[in-house]
C-alpha cells in the first residue's frame, strides 16, 4: 500500500511541473499578399523558378535574426496564409533586383503589402512570333541603372512548361541555337530592337519531340563591377505558343500549382 501511495504522489508531483504541459505556442494570425514593383514602370518584376523565386524576410525584436523564406510567383506577386502579427524587415540580396532593406508591419487579419525595388535590367515591348520557320522574339532592353551595370547578356529561354527560366532551359547556345542569345550588346538603350530565334528544326533536348506546346521567356542579365556577380537574370512573361506554333499568348495564370 505504501509503494503505491509513493508511486501515486510522484505521478501528481510530475504532472504539475512544466514537462507535461503542451505547447502553447499561438498560431498564425495574419496573412499578406502583394507584388514586387519596379520603381520606374510601375510594374510587376518577373521572377523565375528556380533561380529567381524567393525574397528574404526577417523578424524584427529577436536576439538572433534568421532569415525567413517568402517565395514569389514567376509573375512577381506573392501569397503568404501562415505567419504572425509583427515587425519585420525584407532585406534581400543576390535576386534580380539591387539590394534593398524594407522595414514593414504586419496586423492581425489579412494584409496588403507590396515592395519597390530597381530591377538590374528591363525588357520592353517584348513580343514572339513564328516566321519563317523560326521563334523570333523581338524587344528592347535597358540597363536600370547604366552608372553601375554595363554590361546585357540576352536569351530566349525555352521549356516544356511554363516554369521556363535560364534555369529551365532546353535551348543549348553554345553549339545548336546560337541565335537565340547575344552577348554584351550595345545597344541596350531601351530604344533599338533586338532579335533572337530558335530553329524547331534543330536538336533542342526534348523540347520539339513529342507534338506539344511550347514555352518561352526572355532573359537579360545585366552585370557590371561588383554589380549582380550572381548574374541574375530579368525577364519578360512567359510566353505559350501552341504546338504548331500558329497561336502566342502570355501565360496569366499562377495560381494554380
Amino acid at each position: 500500500m505504501k509503494k503505491i501511495l509513493v508511486i501515486l504522489s510522484l505521478l501528481v508531483l510530475a504532472t504539475s511541473c512544466d514537462w507535461f504541459k503542451f505547447d502553447n505556442m499561438e498560431q498564425w494570425d495574419a496573412q499578406v499578399e502583394g507584388r514586387i514593383i519596379d520603381s520606374k514602370t510601375g510594374e510587376n518584376v518577373q521572377m523565375a523558378w528556380p533561380n529567381n523565386s524567393r525574397i528574404d524576410i526577417y523578424e524584427l525584436g529577436w536576439d538572433g535574426e534568421a532569415s525567413e523564406k517568402w517565395y514569389v510567383k514567376c509573375n512577381g506577386t506573392f501569397v503568404n496564409k501562415l505567419v504572425w502579427a509583427g515587425q519585420y524587415r525584407m532585406e534581400t540580396v543576390d535576386r534580380n533586383f539591387y539590394p534593398v532593406s524594407i522595414p514593414f508591419e504586419l496586423k492581425k487579419g489579412e494584409n496588403k503589402l507590396d515592395f519597390t525595388v530597381t530591377p538590374y535590367a528591363r525588357i520592353i515591348d517584348p513580343q514572339l512570333t513564328y516566321e519563317n520557320g523560326k521563334i523570333v522574339a523581338r524587344f528592347k532592353v535597358e540597363h536600370a541603372d547604366p552608372s553601375k551595370t554595363t554590361n546585357m547578356d540576352v536569351a530566349l529561354f525555352g521549356f516544356t512548361d511554363r516554369w521556363v527560366s535560364d534555369g529551365n532551359n532546353n535551348f543549348d547556345f553554345d553549339k545548336v541555337q546560337k541565335e537565340g542569345k547575344l552577348k554584351k550588346i550595345k545597344n541596350a538603350d531601351g530604344q533599338t530592337v533586338i532579335e533572337l530565334s530558335i530553329d524547331p528544326t534543330k536538336a533542342s533536348g526534348m523540347q520539339f519531340v513529342y507534338k506539344r506546346d511550347h514555352f518561352f521567356r526572355i532573359g537579360a542579365v545585366a552585370t557590371g563591377s561588383g554589380v549582380n556577380s550572381g548574374k541574375r537574370y530579368n525577364f519578360s512573361p512567359v510566353f505559350k505558343m501552341s504546338s504548331d506554333f500558329s497561336k502566342v499568348e502570355i501565360v496569366t495564370n499562377w495560381d494554380e500549382e
